[in-house]
């Protein structure tokens, strides 16, 4: 099977080193941490440019990073605020008002006994524009392998340009965003965690699925809200296989630490990437996200969905994901993540199922440090063998 960006993609077969290759098949993106509901935030706009979260950090984002995300070496006063080590560069080029910068570097590592691999995943940088009503946001950067969706070079025997999010708007108020360009669709969680099968099998993660079309945001107090026309992907050619049609969220906060929300979208293609035949997508997806304890945030989304592929029936599927994220000191994850997933629920072959468990540590500012270990399936393939990866991952982010 080829995809549409000029490169054959690798089939899914038993054992670790399969699962290790297709791990480094897609870099991680950042910026997108729902776990942050445990300190009251359930929305997003706040911290980041993009309304529904991810991307550039705003100054306000970047000060939340310091004082809830990093473990703190040194000693806080109670009204302990973070100084210059917050910004762009750690405060040695100071940027006017108007302007938001932000670069991204992660290095992935894939421990595949006698093939042991360190790549460049993420060489990115961000930049975000508001001025009086006017919005703009974009990126531009580089990656070893994968991300096919997001190139803008095409060099199959190597690494690629890649921008993975670009677009202009306007706020005419607080609560209101009108935007066109490239942008991830509002569906579920919207999550760093790429790999999971809500993201990966229904193209909405943050990595390099995002499509071109017109969004309009919404966020109230306690309330967040965006509905997206989707054009397609201009960066897949030729036009037969950009998806059009429409995407929508909206999330309510219940409580002081937990969001609810319900998300959907419709979407054709005259020729699949994947299939190279028509095919319609339709999902629906209901998340949550709460806290019960300051420690404990635990994540779930149920995603019903309904494909159809040329003049063939419509296929009914199904995605589970359950993650619980405990912090025990400030800065240090242990998570751990199930999932299941049953593109058609009407045959015989069953589902795939994996399950993750994972450390993250924000050992310093604009760093940390991350290692998984999965067994399962890595793709929603069901039938296909089952198997033990590892991999860690650094990132830092100026």
């Amino acid at each position: 099977m080829t995809n549409r960006w000029g490169m054959g993609r690798r089939g899914l077969a038993a054992g670790v080193a399969l699962l290790a290759a297709t791990l480094l098949a897609a870099g991680r993106e950042a910026r997108a941490y729902p776990i942050m509901v445990r300190h009251g935030y359930a929305g997003c706009a706040e911290c980041h440019a993009d309304p529904s979260g991810g991307g550039v950090l705003t100054d306000y984002g970047r000060g939340q990073a310091e004082i809830l995300l990093r473990t703190p070496w040194e000693d806080r006063a109670p009204d302990w605020q973070p100084g210059k080590t917050k910004d762009f560069l750690f405060g040695a080029v100071e940027l006017p008002d108007w302007l938001a910068l932000q670069t991204d570097h992660r290095a992935l590592v894939i421990p595949e006994p006698g093939n042991f691999r360190l790549l460049l995943m993420q060489e990115d940088l961000r930049g975000a524009v508001k001025a009086g009503v006017f919005r703009a946001s974009g990126s531009v950067g580089y990656v070893s392998e994968g991300g096919q969706p997001a190139w803008i070079t095409s060099n199959t025997t190597g690494g690629n340009l890649v921008s993975r999010d670009w677009w202009v708007g306007a706020a005419p108020s607080k609560k209101v965003l009108v935007r066109a360009g490239r942008m991830p669709l509002p569906f579920g969680i919207r999550s760093e965690e790429h790999m999971l099968y809500a993201r990966r099998y229904t193209r909405t993660d943050v990595n390099s699925a995002q499509q071109v079309g017109l969004a309009g945001a919404w966020t109230g107090k306690g309330t967040r809200a965006e509905v997206m026309a989707v054009g397609g992907n201009l960066q897949v050619h030729p036009d037969a296989y950009r998806e059009r049609g429409a995407s929508g969220l909206v999330a309510r906060k219940v409580g002081r630490r937990a969001e609810v929300g319900l998300s959907a979208y419709g979407l054709h293609a005259k020729k699949d990437v994947d299939l190279g035949a028509s095919r319609t997508r339709v999902a629906q997806a209901a998340f949550a996200r709460v806290a019960p304890v300051e420690p404990l945030v635990i994540s779930a989304e149920a995603d019903a969905l309904q494909e159809r592929s040329g003049s063939d029936p419509w296929a009914l599927g199904a995605i589970g994901t359950l993650q619980a994220d405990y912090e025990p000191v400030q800065g240090v994850h242990a998570r751990a993540t199930g999932e299941f997933c049953d593109p058609d629920l009407g045959d015989a072959t069953g589902g795939a199922a994996a399950g993750w468990l994972s450390g993250i540590w924000f050992f310093a500012p604009h760093a940390d440090l991350r290692l998984d270990a999965l067994y399962g399936q890595l793709n929603c393939t069901p039938g296909a063998a089952a198997g033990a990866a590892g991999m860690a991952q650094v990132h830092f982010w100026l």
